[in-house]
């Protein structure tokens, strides 16, 4: 079974090249907003690649609430 890994940016074009480079090897969770990253770290990945500037909810604020979770 592959390894997991979540990538969250709020830029489609990062994402998709992102995930192109990694897909061969990993299997790819995508996130375009600090929520819905919330929502699919749940799937428990062992990597997250995450933009700290996004609107909403921003990449600091999500890793907080990731730490609180994991905590």
């Amino acid at each position: 079974m592959k390894q997991k890994i979540l990538i969250v940016d709020d830029e489609y074009g990062i994402v998709d090249m992102m995930k192109s480079y990694f897909q061969a090897r990993y299997e790819v969770l995508t996130a375009y907003s600090g929520k819905e990253a919330l929502e699919k770290a749940a799937r428990n990945p062992e990597l997250i690649l995450l933009d700290i500037n996004m609107p909403e909810m921003d990449g600091l604020a999500v890793c907080r609430r990731l730490r609180e979770y994991i905590s």
